[in-house]
């Protein structure tokens, strides 16, 4: 990627393009090294002329919504993070929701439960966007983003704009098949009517019940593995001895055994070192292969942890 890439996609966009950004300050985690550049798409005809252009140029790029579920190398990304943080669309026709994929998705649930909007409200206090939510099906508490689906919009690797019914979506568990590779840029929800106040009661219980198990006063990412079939990764992870594990300035949590934390300034190579441990000890006692839930950024071609650096060529920006 030369020094006139930005310049280039600067001109495509009426949004706006920042070089060199520090991904720790956009990532739950707070770890991580920059992104040659974010680029933050105006709206859907901005995606389309930066999605050609990445085409074009064989540019490698992610979508970062919230920066929650991502751990990103601590060399960087050596291409460009699309921010959808301006499709935030949110409007309301009784219990018809349409909604953009760049919602902070608890800011998304509160505005639902302010107007007796009920299905939302056990996924209270998941972190990221409502894009990020779709992508991986987020679920807690017998929930998940997908229940009162009616259609997600997306746009392709092509450049086509899509509109898919919830059962075209080929959801499962933490997975949403035909829309994990395609930019998310909204979607629509019914929601059936409950009482507010009694939305409000079952939402302050369940993030006092997530305060009561899980280590909110760190760093963290959330869950790192998906649950085994049977099974739940952070009990298989206990069970391993592993619990309260320290590697440099990250821990399995003493609170939660599938959660990593960054007891501050941890580094990407210490949360991977303890994701490696662990599922290498659990396979070796169980005989049970954990998979990761939380995707990892910037290690492509690379040993984790040893990504190409992001070059000095472009000064960095700050907001």
């Amino acid at each position: 990627m030369d020094t006139g890439t930005r310049q280039e996609i600067s001109r495509l966009l009426r949004g706006e393009v920042l070089a060199r950004v520090p991904l720790r300050e956009r990532t739950t985690y707070r770890i991580g090294g920059e992104t040659r550049l974010l680029a933050c798409p105006a709206d859907l005809e901005d995606l389309r002329c930066l999605n050609a252009y990445l085409v074009e140029k064989s540019l490698p790029s992610f979508v970062l919504g919230g920066g929650a579920n991502l751990l990103v190398s601590d060399r960087g990304f050596p291409g460009v993070a699309v921010h959808l943080g301006g499709f935030d669309r949110l409007s309301f026709q009784q219990e018809k929701v349409s909604a953009g994929a760049g919602l902070v998705l608890d800011k998304f649930i509160r505005t639902c439960l302010r107007r007796g909007l009920a299905g939302l409200e056990c996924l209270s206090g998941i972190p990221g966007s409502l894009g990020g939510a779709l992508r991986m099906n987020a679920g807690a508490f017998g929930a998940e983003i997908s229940d009162h689906l009616v259609e997600v919009e997306c746009l392709d690797g092509m450049g086509r704009f899509k509109v898919l019914k919830k059962d075209e979506v080929e959801f499962s568990y933490r997975r949403a098949l035909r829309i994990r590779e395609t930019y998310i840029t909204g979607a629509t929800f019914r929601f059936p009517p409950g009482c507010k106040e009694s939305l409000f009661l079952i939402r302050e219980d369940i993030l006092a019940r997530r305060r009561q198990r899980q280590p909110w006063q760190y760093p963290t990412a959330g869950s790192v593995f998906k649950r085994p079939p049977g099974h739940y990764a952070g009990k298989l992870i206990e069970d391993a001895g592993l619990k309260g594990r320290v590697l440099g300035r990250a821990q399995i949590s003493p609170k939660h055994a599938g959660i990593v934390i960054n007891l501050g300034g941890a580094r990407a190579s210490d949360v991977l070192g303890l994701i490696r441990l662990a599922r290498k000890e659990v396979s070796m006692r169980f005989g049970i292969e954990l998979e990761l839930e939380q995707e990892l950024i910037g290690f492509e071609g690379e040993e984790p942890g040893q990504a190409t650096p992001v070059p000095d060529d472009e000064p960095a920006d700050t907001e």
